[in-house]
């Protein structure tokens, strides 16, 4: 299969999407399709060693910048990277998907209008992969493709964000929650009491919902798939974030101040370790956005070499395991289980 790569519009600049992307050819047998400056790309390339075969350039001088309304850019930038790397995306049979790290929005509404949604999804939504203080992973669905829901696209969410997790991470019956203020069934706002009414009401087997759950208890394992509004699930995740790194930051502070704090950090180094490892969330890759007609992942603009290749991996996954496939059935499932649920009686 093949993946494509926008490697402009990134932060860090599109050299270190080129190395992740070259590190990726490692982990599977996938050709990788770089999307952006020719001239710059074979430049790069001449510093790796690598499998001439397996990279494929499509020439792209122009780049969508954060700075550019996301829809005017994707209907007026028709040469810059990320418009090249949708259609290449949609028109290649042979592509399973694309890792971007550019601008969100260009790349949520790019997506969308380039690709299409699946067939009866109202909203997709970005769902990415945290780590728990298990050795577990969850999913947060929204977080931040759509800022107001309505309460069918929270029981959407649901729904792909289950079969996310069952095909990426192998849970086989992933618990859903809905994040809210308290884990009592009467509690939230008018929308998540919605949303709980009718992901509660959902046929056995469609999602195991187990009711309401509140923020803090987000990495404690409990749950697989967390969902609420892009709103609500982009503040959840900066936090989560946040705190991760404000605990490791903490932990350096307190070894450095004093003599026994660093022996007793010497000892502790492999436990160290460990810890910084379990909470390295960018490791795991990024957002996949689904309820689009193929595999996406929007990395962060920030990622790292190591990031990007995650992210590969990914969309390698998600074409291996038919992820988007699965989604499809799933939502025509549930469409018609509802269908019959509102239909009337004749008896």
């Amino acid at each position: 299969m093949k993946v494509v790569v926008d490697i402009m519009g990134a932060d860090r600049g599109p050299a270190e999407i080129i190395k992740g992307a070259v590190e990726a050819l490692a982990d599977s047998r996938a050709v990788m399709v770089l999307v952006g400056d020719e001239a710059f790309i074979k430049a790069e390339l001449k510093g790796y060693q690598y499998d001439p075969a397996r990279i494929e350039i499509v020439d792209a001088k122009e780049a969508i910048t954060n700075d550019d309304s996301p829809t005017n850019a994707i209907r007026e930038k028709k040469e810059s990277s990320l418009v090249k790397a949708l259609e290449k995306t949609k028109n290649d049979p042979e592509v399973a998907g694309m890792v971007s790290a550019g601008s969100t929005g260009a790349v949520l509404t790019g997506a969308i209008l380039k690709l299409g949604r699946i067939k009866g999804v109202a909203r997709p939504c970005l769902a990415p992969l945290v780590p728990t203080a298990g050795d577990t992973t969850f999913t947060v669905v929204d977080t931040g493709a759509n800022m107001d829901c309505k309460p069918e696209y929270l029981v959407q969410f649901a729904v792909m964000g289950a079969h996310y997790m069952r095909a990426m991470c192998g849970v086989e019956n992933p618990r859903v929650a809905l994040v809210s203020v308290g884990v009592e069934d009467k509690k939230g706002n008018e929308l998540s009491k919605e949303a709980f009414a009718r992901l509660k009401s959902l046929p056995d087997g469609v999602v195991n919902f187990v009711g309401n759950m509140e923020a803090r208890d987000a990495m404690t394992g409990d749950y697989e798939v967390l969902v609420c509004d892009g709103f609500v699930g982009n503040v959840l995740i900066k936090s989560v974030e946040g705190a991760a790194m404000t605990v490791m930051k903490l932990l350096k502070s307190e070894i450095a101040a004093s003599f026994r704090a660093k022996l007793g950090a010497l000892f502790m180094k492999k436990s160290l370790r460990g810890l910084k490892r379990k909470m390295d969330y960018s490791a795991l890759g990024g957002a996949a956005l689904l309820g689009v007609d193929k595999a996406v992942v929007k990395s962060h603009g920030s990622s790292k070499a190591k990031t990007i290749r995650a992210s590969i991996g990914q969309i390698v996954k998600m074409g291996e395991r038919d992820i988007v496939g699965k989604i499809k059935e799933s939502i025509r499932s549930t469409l018609s289980a509802a269908a019959e649920a509102d239909a009337p009686s004749h008896e």
